[in-house]
This record gives structure tokens, C-alpha cells and sequence, in this order.
């Protein structure tokens, strides 16, 4: 029987921007790519009152919070294993909401590139999968 659920294997990956920094990613299972799909949709559906500002200036604080709300998300539950630590040499803490404002913009970039692209590639292909075919094809008469 084919096999249908996602690998429980882990990647590392050596950080260009952290010399001898590593990050073992995990692959996120289909639920947890709806949710962080979710996250990205209604941050940008929620009303904003049109006090705080133009409606660019709140489309786009709008789309600053989806992108570190999903941010968030994938790391907390995409980094399985990591040796990065903060100046004191605790090591940081994907699962605290608060990790991502101290992290260094070069390395957060880094991780979070990683993490689209293993998780990107399956997005893709179901998108290939689900799209119909460009063209027709028409039976002639024999």
C-alpha cells in the first residue's frame, strides 16, 4: 500500500549567515500548512478602524503581522532541533513568541527561506497537480 502521511525525517542545514550555526527542519504535515495558511488569511480579513490610519498604511500593517504571525508559526513548529543562542549562550527558544524580535534579521532570513523551500516544493506540486491542462485536445474522426 502507498505510503500517504508525511516523513517524520528532519533535515540540517548549515547557516551561511551564522558560522557553525545549524537549524534540523521538519517538514509541516497538511493541517499544519492549512493553518499557516489560515493565519496569513485572516490577519489580512480582520476590520481595522479607519483612525489609525490610510487604508495603504493599514493594508500594509496588515500584512506585516500575517508575515510574523506565519513566521512564528513555522519556526515553532518546523524547527525540530537548532544551536543558536542569544549573548548570554542560552540557547533561543522557537516556541517563545518574543524569540523573533531578538533574532538577527540575516539568520531569521536564512531560517525562514529554508523553511519556505521545504515546505514550498509540496505547495507547488499539489498546485500543479490541481491545475488543468492548458490545452485541448480534440478527437478526430477516424
Amino acid at each position: 500500500m502507498p505510503r500517504a502521511t508525511v516523513s517524520r525525517e528532519t533535515k540540517r542545514y548549515d547557516l551561511r549567515t551564522c558560522p557553525d550555526g545549524f537549524v534540523e527542519l521538519r517538514q509541516l504535515p497538511y493541517a499544519e500548512m492549512l493553518a499557516r495558511r489560515d493565519i496569513i488569511t485572516q490577519m489580512t480579513l480582520e476590520s481595522t478602524p479607519a483612525s489609525l490610519g490610510t487604508e495603504e498604511e493599514v493594508q500594509r500593517a496588515r500584512i506585516e503581522m500575517a508575515n510574523l504571525e506565519s513566521n512564528r508559526f513555522s519556526f515553532r513548529h518546523c524547527i525540530v532541533n537548532h544551536n543558536l543562542e542569544d549573548e548570554d549562550g542560552r540557547l533561543l527558544d522557537f516556541k517563545d513568541r518574543r524569540t523573533l524580535e531578538r533574532l538577527d534579521p540575516r539568520i531569521g532570513v536564512e531560517i525562514e527561506e529554508l523553511i519556505d523551500n521545504l515546505n514550498t516544493d509540496t505547495e507547488d506540486t499539489l498546485k500543479d497537480f490541481t491545475t488543468p491542462p492548458s490545452s485541448s485536445t480534440v478527437e478526430t474522426p477516424a
